[in-house]
């Protein structure tokens, strides 16, 4: 592809919006989550996890991070520095925030849960020890969503590596190269193979180049097709670890495979604002699991105490995906004009 498409970054917000949907509920409506298990809210909810929504968020992060570059030290160095700043940038500054707001909710709610215990327990000396090994370690000490940070960060590197091999050797080398990287990742047994999850959206970037790809986007049986085998591989009865992880990075290629070819679904997703809010999912992904926390020792034991269940978590929901925004719009901000004044 030449420019970057809108519809392609409402694709990020729709991964970090299902996987935000999915811890709101896990920490105030846990019983919830049973809805992906029974019928027949399984199969309208279908493969919409928070697992499957990491491996599609990986998948185009691959893509993105694999545009063919010429291979230079420099160029990788730089590239590399750049993702970690960022990455330890929001990470620093949300834990930061996250550390104020725990003290803010106890001095004047009164109901912190246990997250926040843990962060009053730990003490100031403890509590700027424990942030600086989450942003420049990206260990999870404080926020239990950056699990996969670092294999983001070093899948990111990985894939820029890939985009650096020569154009002119043969494509299904290439994808082999691939391959081989998702075989490797997945005999770690570990979470490393999101690593290779994330080198699926090299092979992406491949197909979608190739004419086979261009023949079968002709045929709308090969697209049905294409759903059905990623419904397959989505909705794959598994137990969580690593063959499912595969199978569901899988499942976000295909998907996203079929996604190309669909000049109506693409039309339909860059509608306003899902773009804008898909260029500030790495934020979002950051800052909603603190603010899920904070509002659990603040505003929600109020909601729930004064209003019927249902109204109190719908409300609730609304104000975690309303401050969720603001503040990954206050940090993508505070980032690129941080960056513009270093030059």
């Amino acid at each position: 592809m030449g420019k970057r498409e809108a519809w392609i970054d409402s694709c990020r917000f729709f991964a970090i919006f299902v996987i935000m949907t999915t811890h709101y509920l896990a920490m105030f409506l846990p019983d919830a989550l049973l809805l992906w298990e029974r019928m027949p809210t399984m199969l309208l909810l279908g493969g919409l996890t928070g697992k499957f929504s990491v491996a599609f968020f990986f998948v185009l992060l691959g893509y993105f991070a694999s545009k063919p570059v010429r291979f230079a030290w420099k160029g990788i160095a730089l590239y590399t520095l750049r993702r970690y700043r960022q990455l330890c940038f929001f990470v620093l500054v949300s834990t930061l925030c996250y550390l104020l707001g725990s003290y803010g909710c106890a001095w004047i709610f009164h109901t912190p849960d246990e997250n926040v215990l843990r962060v009053l327990s730990d003490g100031p000396r403890y509590n700027l020890l424990y942030a600086v090994r989450d942003a420049f370690l990206f260990e999870e000490n404080y926020n239990a969503t950056l699990w996969c940070m670092r294999q983001l960060f070093a899948a990111s590197v990985l894939c820029r590596l890939l985009g650096c091999l020569p154009e002119h050797l043969d494509r299904r080398l290439r994808i082999l190269t691939t391959l081989l990287i998702l075989s490797l990742s997945a005999l770690t047994r570990s979470m490393w193979v999101w690593v290779g999850v994330g080198a699926l959206g090299f092979t992406l970037r491949l197909v979608l180049e190739s004419d086979a790809y261009r023949r079968l986007c002709e045929k709308p049986a090969a697209l049905a097709a294409l759903f059905f085998a990623a419904l397959c591989c989505i909705k794959a009865p598994l137990p969580e670890g690593t063959l499912l992880y595969l199978l569901q990075g899988v499942g976000a290629l295909l998907l996203l495979l079929a996604l190309f070819a669909l000049k109506g679904v693409q039309r339909a997703f860059a509608a306003r604002p899902f773009p804008w809010l898909g260029k500030r999912s790495m934020g979002l992904f950051v800052v909603h699991t603190p603010i899920n926390c904070l509002l659990a020792s603040s505003l929600c034991p109020i909601l729930m105490a004064h209003l019927p269940k249902a109204a109190a978590l719908i409300l609730g929901y609304c104000l975690s995906l309303a401050l969720s925004i603001t503040a990954a719009w206050l940090l993508h901000g505070a980032y690129a004009k941080g960056v513009r004044a270093a030059g």
